[in-house]
């Protein structure tokens, strides 16, 4: 490649490094490299958000570029900077920390940098049996309209439930912005649109844990939030400046030290450009108009809470350390092509909070079928949460229903759908499911005339008050589907199964 179009890139090291990752307190941000500077080229950055994956070295492959180590030792939470070079597609492979690049990958995949773009390049736990799996996030490019900022939620934090994220004013003056609700983890909100001000955002998991960062939001600026668990199991958070809001960083001359905290390019609270001596201060927005254009983010859905009842006892059933270090490179991507990715699956995009549900009036599912247990019905219902938070169940004991909210069966996401075990007189739809095995087959007809097909992974017995959330309604990249009914002893003295069963399946 010619030395005019390789860019030298560098990567944050030691104290430098230390300065992405903020815990609670103030925010120090470091500036990236523009993302539209050159039309022909495109940014990706790197963020290790997978708590139960080790420190890993990792590599990089393209068309004119050797797989070739580009980042050692890199442990949950760290975050790299830009790196901008020729847009192409590229191979990412990640190995254990000091492990010869001969060993097998913990991950191996491929990653596609459109001109003109900017992405972030994750590796989080929620692959088929929590296996690490890349996922791509777009970042903005176009700076947010004067006198507001551009800020969004991504969920890192494994092990602690959904997230609920708050945005508050400290002065009063502004109404309280909700950024997320019910954010599971290894997805994130769109961007929302916050006025130009300092705010505390407010960070609360469903099991109780809670964390709060000052957050300075300048004018045009874009940033990202990320939650992630801290050492002591509790939630931590840091915030990353998004290509928009990057100003151009100097490449360091060769063999120069990393610029320490004080030295580093542009914080979040320097974005706006310097105004010249004498001139006169550009204007600031009022408080009224920067309120006006702080719509709240769009809401996910909230899942359900604890289990379903689904049967009426007719049966005896049983049934990376803060701040990763980061080698310095130059010029890593050699531009690419489709050819590196040659038996290797590309990254998936990470799911958004707004796409848990199918918008209205959209696909549906019009049947199910499962020849192992002699079932096939058609027209599910729609189901919903309850005044009380639990999922509805069918009240025809003889139909499926389909939880409206979650994923069309076939599309990427978790679809959920229910019925009843039995009734006082017999068995219900669902009164076979938990004789199915892993590797039977599931059909679901859809409204476009098409069918998604799924194969049983699991099936498994929980109690009511102890339905892995995450696991059933959770995002998943690819389409899942769970089925779910009563199980386990029935209670004579509350009339209800005290389990419930969940068939897990996947496509086939």
């Amino acid at each position: 490649m010619a030395g005019s179009s390789r860019r030298r890139v560098w990567w944050v090291l030691g104290a430098a490094a230390a300065a992405v990752v903020v815990a609670v307190g103030a925010v120090t941000v470091i500036g990236v490299r523009e993302a539209t500077a050159d039309p022909g080229t495109g940014m990706l950055r790197l963020a290790h958000l997978s708590p139960n994956t080790p420190a890993v070295d990792m590599y990089a492959q393209g068309a004119n570029l050797p797989l070739t180590k580009v980042a050692g030792d890199v442990a949950y939470r760290a975050v790299s900077p830009y790196l901008t070079e020729p847009a192409g597609t590229y191979r990412i492979q990640g190995r254990p920390a000091g492990a010869p690049a001969t060993d097998p990958p913990l991950f191996d995949v491929g990653v596609d940098v459109p001109a003109g773009s900017a992405q972030t390049a994750t590796f989080v736990d929620i692959g088929p049996n929590g296996a690490t799996q890349a996922q791509v996030l777009d970042d903005e490019t176009a700076p947010a309209p004067n006198g507001s900022g551009g800020l969004r939620i991504v969920q890192a934090a494994a092990e602690v439930g959904p997230v609920d994220v708050l945005a508050a004013d400290p002065s009063g003056d502004s109404p309280e912005i909700p950024l997320a609700r019910t954010l599971f983890y290894g997805s994130a909100t769109p961007y929302a649109t916050v006025a130009a001000k300092p705010w505390e955002l407010r960070v609360t998991s469903r099991s109780g844990k809670s964390a709060t960062i000052d957050v300075p939001v300048t004018s045009t600026s874009v940033a990202t939030l990320v939650v992630t668990r801290g050492a002591d199991g509790g939630l931590a958070t840091q915030l990353v400046a998004d290509a928009a809001s990057a100003a151009a960083a100097p490449a360091p001359a060769p063999g120069a030290p990393a610029p320490t905290p004080s030295e580093a390019p542009r914080t979040a609270e320097s974005s706006v450009p310097p105004v010249a001596p004498g001139s006169p201060a550009p204007p600031q927005p009022s408080s009224a108009e920067t309120t006006s254009a702080a719509p709240p983010a769009p809401k996910a859905p909230s899942p359900p809470s604890g289990g379903i009842g689904a049967g009426l006892g007719g049966l005896s059933h049983t049934g990376l350390a803060a701040g990763g270090i980061w080698d310095t490179v130059s010029g890593w991507f050699g531009g690419g092509d489709d050819s590196v990715l040659e038996g290797v699956a590309p990254a998936v995009k990470m799911p958004l909070a707004i796409a848990t549900a199918p918008p209205p009036g959209g696909p549906h599912p019009t049947s199910l079928s499962i020849p192992a247990i002699d079932l096939d019905v058609d027209d599910p219902v729609d189901l919903r949460v309850d005044y009380r938070g639990a999922l509805q169940v069918p009240t025809d004991f003889s139909k499926v229903g389909w939880f409206s909210s979650s994923a069309v069966p076939g599309d990427p996401g978790s679809s959920v759908m229910v019925g009843h075990i039995d009734t006082r007189r017999g068995p219900a739809v669902f009164g076979a499911l938990d004789d199915l095995k892993p590797g039977d087959l599931i059909e679901v007809g859809r409204s476009d005339g098409g069918t998604a097909r799924f194969g049983v992974d699991s099936v498994e017995t929980f109690a009511k008050d102890g339905v892995p959330t995450e696991r059933v309604y959770g995002p998943t990249t690819t389409p899942t589907l769970r089925l779910m009914t009563c199980g386990g002893p029935f209670d004579e003295g509350s009339l209800n199964y005290r389990d419930n069963v969940v068939v897990f399946a996947t496509p086939r």
